[in-house]
């Protein structure tokens, strides 16, 4: 089982070509269980979601955040969002639950692309929009977004090593080796 475990982990790999074929509404539930069921600080759960199957819309993401086609090839995108009140740690919080989330379509056969990056001109003008097109309240952060769907290409996974850089792990203080 822990082999398994491993080789889920190395095998998820960002994909950004899709087939047309469809995610279906019990798939997009199942990834969204498996995203709440991340560690969040305190049990305070302080994400939102907001699934978006409308290829108008997606285009539109895509072309403000610069990151055409395959936002709209995308069979279904998710805003992945949180109340930055509930919990100081929020966005660790949704990291680690779109990271869960990615995980598990890896081990549904399906593929994503984690997109964003907070607090940068081109993305607070895409939040701006996601605000709008969405009616995303003001008190909410929408930070990433997750473009999933079924892959219409194939990366390898990552090697038992190829990741892993000695030097960037440092034992009792920095710069000691183990």
């Amino acid at each position: 089982m822990t082999d398994e475990i491993f080789d889920l982990i190395r095998s998820r790999r960002t994909i950004r070509r899709f087939t047309d074929e469809r995610v279906s509404d019990e798939q997009v539930e199942t990834l969204l269980e498996m995203a709440m069921c991340a560690p969040n600080r305190l049990d305070r759960q302080p994400w939102h979601f907001v699934v978006i199957r409308n290829k108008e819309l997606q285009k539109q993401i895509g072309d403000a955040y610069r990151v055409r086609p395959y936002l709209e090839q995308a069979s279904v995108v998710i805003a992945v969002g949180a109340n930055p009140s509930v919990s100081p740690t929020w966005l660790m919080d949704i990291s680690a639950a779109a990271e869960n989330l990615l995980l598990a379509a890896t081990a549904m056969g399906l593929g994503g692309a984690w997109v964003g990056a907070p607090d940068t001109a081109l993305w607070d003008e895409t939040e701006g929009l996601l605000r709008e097109a969405l009616s995303i309240p003001p008190h909410i952060r929408i930070p990433t977004l997750l473009a999933l769907g079924h892959p219409a290409e194939e990366p390898p996974p990552h090697g038992k090593h190829d990741r892993f850089v000695s030097t960037k792990v440092h034992y009792g203080k920095w710069g000691e080796a183990g």
